[in-house]
């Protein structure tokens, strides 16, 4: 006799009040012990079916199995009991607290009226050996890599005894040899018996970790095969409904003067992750530069240096030969600066504004859209719903608050407001971070048309591919310096800026 599977949905839909139908009559099933995929573009509803199986949502419509029975998933409490376990993409980790601790949280050991941290401790070992997923369980978590605090996060579902794992872009911040050792361990844990759902934008991850794919597309199931019997074209036509256009590798092409310079730029951050030590750099007009560096390695003190929020504790920085050391944030944005921040809600935009607000940040004290002390507010909310079309944003409508909108869709509004200032010099922080391939593909395709006006772009990324594909050069960042400087071209792959990337080589 056949087994049910481990999940099915049947006719799932959700509804939400403003009228969005995120997902309408989908149904498929998920088998036992297998690396399930599930891909679809930002908006497609991948999120809003996970989020219903982890009992974060509720359908509208439709029923949830498990093991063949309906199932009322009303609370992440009632998944975990039926064995359900999720880790976001963004970490839900408390940082002041040790790795221990997080597993623990909420269901900590006890002897007589006091926790047993000893008992804890333990427990936490055992279940890091049983499943080789190695971590200090005394380290706090803020001194941890992304990748180690991911393993924590994995650890602390399956401390529930989950039997389903969903994984929600694991990869996104992680270097090519975590990518592998990640892929190592949930494959130890297929084998070990547990079904993971993994939800993916990268066909090459998907094609190398699952056995059988899930697409959806505006909400519907597209596709439901197993991986062996599609191609990839296949898989990208369910996705986006047409083949994805190959895009030729950037490279060396010839750029104008420097734009910005730094000369012996250090910054002395509290963080030791943002601290930079003796930058040389010069980004160029005309160019994209790349930056590589596992995830600490001084990235965000160089953002925060080059939007102003920071100042160097050495060094010198010059725009078209200015020092602007010193300018913030404001006085740099008048003089040509954009910013597309790694953090699309949190830095970007403001959940609760509406999309007008958000769009016309910076904007409304243009002529255009305001007269005086008074807005131009019809003006301002066409323009909205012009960049809302021209960047195929799928959201309710400009009044809509940001809050409405995935968070690929919340970054391509965030890009139509800055690319729409003709910006000099562009900084692009993991432009495409958790967001489908044709939302990736066409953020791809603007940033190119930028640098082709001769604006100057500072792109920093963990996606290997994503840089390789739209860098002419390209520096890697490790410990704060930079280590190695390279200029982009067919010979140039991930595995050889790898070693960089963890300090092994030393080319700069």
């Amino acid at each position: 006799m056949t087994s049910p599977p481990v999940v099915a949905f049947a006719g799932v839909s959700k509804t939400y009040g403003n009228g969005t139908l995120a997902l309408d009559a989908v149904s498929f099933s998920i088998a036992a012990g297998v690396i399930h995929a599930i891909c679809g573009e930002n908006g497609a509803g991948k999120s809003t079916l996970m989020k219903i199986l982890f009992g974060l949502e509720q359908p509208s419509a439709g029923t949830v199995m498990i093991d063949g029975e309906v199932a009322a998933i009303t609370s992440p409490r009632i998944a975990a009991a039926r064995g359900i376990g999720m880790v976001h993409q963004h970490f839900s980790l408390v940082p002041s607290l040790t790795v221990t601790e997080n597993i623990v949280l909420g269901q900590e050991p006890r002897r007589g009226a006091f926790i047993d941290r000893a008992g804890a401790r333990q427990r936490v070992v055992d279940l890091a050996q049983r499943y080789n997923l190695n971590v200090d369980p005394d380290a706090v978590v803020r001194t941890l890599s992304v990748a180690a605090q991911q393993k924590v996060e994995i650890l602390k579902a399956l401390s529930r005894d989950v039997r389903v794992l969903i994984l929600d872009e694991p990869t996104a911040v992680l270097t090519p040899p975590e990518t592998d050792e990640l892929f190592e361990r949930l494959r130890d844990l297929r084998a070990a018996g547990l079904t993971i759902l993994f939800i993916s934008h990268k066909l090459r991850e998907v094609r190398a970790l699952a056995s059988h794919v899930t697409v959806l597309r505006a909400g519907r199931l597209a596709g439901d095969d197993p991986l062996a019997a599609i191609g990839d074209d296949a898989i990208a036509r369910l996705v986006m409904g047409q083949a994805a256009r190959p895009e030729p590798k950037r490279g060396g092409r010839a750029a104008g003067a420097a734009t910005v310079t730094l000369a012996g730029v250090s910054l002395a951050a509290r963080d030791a992750a943002d601290r930079l030590h003796g930058i040389e750099l010069a980004i160029h007009a005309g160019e994209i530069l790349g930056v590589a560096g596992v995830d600490g390695s001084g990235q965000r003190g160089l953002v925060s240096l080059l939007t102003g929020r920071l100042q160097p504790s050495g060094g010198a920085i010059a725009y078209h030969g200015f020092p602007i050391a010193g300018l913030g944030t404001a006085a740099l944005r008048r003089r040509g600066l954009a910013h597309l921040p790694a953090d699309r809600f949190h830095d970007g935009g403001s959940k609760r504004m509406s999309l007008v607000e958000n769009a016309m940040a910076g904007a409304h004290r243009l002529a255009a859209f305001s007269a005086g002390p008074f807005l131009k507010r019809h003006a301002m909310e066409a323009r909205t719903a012009e960049m809302i079309e021209q960047y195929n944003v799928r959201a309710p409508g400009p009044r809509a608050p940001l809050s409405a909108l995935s968070g690929g869709n919340a970054q391509k509004l965030i890009a139509a407001r800055e690319f729409a200032t003709e910006p000099r010099f562009l900084i692009a922080d993991q432009p495409t971070r958790g967001i489908d391939v044709a939302a990736a593909a066409f953020l791809h395709e603007r940033l190119s048309e930028l640098a082709g006006r001769g604006c100057a772009i500072l792109l920093i990324t963990a996606d290997l591919d994503e840089l390789l594909k739209l860098s002419d050069r390209i520096v890697v960042l490790h410990a704060g310096r930079i280590v190695a400087r390279m200029v982009n071209g067919p010979d140039l792959t991930p595995e050889r800026l790898g070693p960089s990337m963890l300090g092994l080589e030393a080319a700069a």
